[in-house]
């Protein structure tokens, strides 16, 4: 890479999905960094619209520097944009916020000789056979579904339900519950030609993730979130909340599963970034890994946090990415963000009763998450946004994956006790109408 050179702008690379890329770029901004943006190419309706609004005064993508799309398994192609950048560009930090550009990432800052999540971290946890390859002392019994109708019946046993994962993939995208023997040899034949899949034995106990920023290898920031999700209801798991600080479990507990997300770091030779780790606690109060990612969570959780903690934090992560210092203030105030289910037919609108004074925030016509506005620690429970995720009359069909949801509310509370009767309220209160 090119020596330092005061003609050349200091800049920050940012590999991102562009609706949820505002706090970063306002947090890259406030550093005095111009923002070089590296996205997939614009596949549906929400992302062609944020495209549309890259460089337009006063919209938060004013602040997009340059933008290039790229398809994240063209690594050739990205690292030879990221060549070009730094020869005109003094690029200062690198940063995934986005799952699929996590290995392209890694070897960014690799090349650029700044910190990122590693190599190993990048390579392992884009990929659920070497998460259990790697982290096979957490990890429940797994096998390759390419591996032999036989093998795959010796080495799961009578161990159902079983689940079914793609290798690769993300918001649960190909996860489904294969509860015995027939079901799993029927699944068996409908892989055995297609991309690769992991089978693996069902874990049951409370989900939760942990969520931790890392600096040059040593974890400076971590916290607990309380998971749901629809499986009870169907052969599926799509989250369908999260809560932070987690409510249903002992200090004992949470503690429990912040050593386990600080070993599988270490074991990943995880450097700089952030990491999101899903867990179960067993009922023996043992921790399993369902999985773990090299990049901040989805969803609407990192809105969470900032509502929880009182701080931005994309602007932390930010931070360690740019080797300076992290001190993240831990919650101290109960957020939630919930997903509302739907019956199937084409999107009318959304319906809010009650005294709820926020009207729905319709994504796709602005294209971006909108930022919010955290409160003190003592006051009263109130809906901070309600935000629509499809554009009217899209069609909505059973819940099978992250995708398919459609309406969010994101709220707090000072203490877990009005965050549950505020919970209850606000469900009470959406409606999600379809024709």
């Amino acid at each position: 890479m090119p020596p330092f050179s005061a003609a050349r702008p200091p800049a920050f690379l940012l590999f991102t999905d562009l609706p949820k890329a505002g706090p970063y770029l306002a947090a890259i901004a406030r550093r005095g960094l111009r923002s070089l943006v590296v996205t997939g190419p614009p596949q549906w309706p929400l992302e062609h619209v944020a495209v549309s609004y890259v460089g337009r005064p006063g919209h938060p993508f004013e602040a997009v520097e340059r933008l290039d799309f790229r398809a994240p398994e063209d690594l050739s192609a990205i690292l030879a944009q990221v060549a070009r950048w730094a020869s005109e560009y003094d690029i200062q930090g690198v940063f995934a916020s986005s799952e699929t550009f996590v290995e392209p990432a890694g070897q960014s800052a690799d090349l650029l000789g700044l910190p990122g999540v590693g190599l190993r971290a990048a390579r392992v946890c884009r990929n659920k056979q070497l998460q259990r390859l790697y982290l096979d002392e957490w990890s429940p019994v797994s096998v390759l579904a390419s591996s032999g109708r036989e093998a795959v019946l010796t080495a799961l046993g009578e161990r159902y339900p079983v689940i079914s994962k793609p290798l690769d993939l993300y918001c649960s995208i190909g996860v489904r519950v294969l509860r015995d023997r027939e079901a799993l040899e029927a699944h068996l034949d409908e892989v055995v030609s297609g991309p690769p899949v992991l089978l693996e034995q069902r874990v049951s106990g409370r989900e939760f993730s942990v969520e931790s920023i890392i600096a040059g290898g040593r974890v400076v920031f971590s916290s607990v979130t309380q998971k749901s999700t629809n499986e009870d209801e169907s052969d599926f798991f799509v989250e369908m909340g999260h809560t932070v600080p987690a409510c249903n479990l002992s200090p004992a507990e949470a503690e429990r599963l912040r050593q386990a997300q600080a070993a599988i770091l270490a074991r990943l030779d995880f450097g700089t970034g952030m990491a999101h780790g899903e867990y179960r606690i067993l009922p023996d109060g043992g921790v399993a890994l369902m999985e773990i990612a090299a990049r901040p969570p989805g969803d609407g959780l990192m809105h969470v946090y900032h509502l929880a903690t009182g701080a931005s934090i994309e602007a932390s992560v930010i931070d360690a990415a740019l080797g300076l210092p992290v001190e993240h203030p831990q919650p101290r105030r109960w957020a939630r963000q919930i997903y509302f289910d739907h019956d199937p037919g084409k999107l009318a609108g959304v319906a809010v009763a009650g005294s709820a004074e926020v009207e729905p925030f319709w994504v796709v016509d602005h294209g971006l998450w909108p930022e919010v506005e955290p409160v003190a620690p003592g006051a009263p429970p109130a809906l901070r946004k309600l935000l629509v995720l499809k554009a009217p009359g899209a069609e909505l069909g059973p819940l099978t994956d992250s995708f398919g949801r459609v309406v969010t509310a994101l709220f707090d509370a000072p203490d877990p006790e009005q965050l549950e009767r505020f919970d209850a309220a606000t469900r009470e209160a959406v409606r999600v109408l379809v024709n």
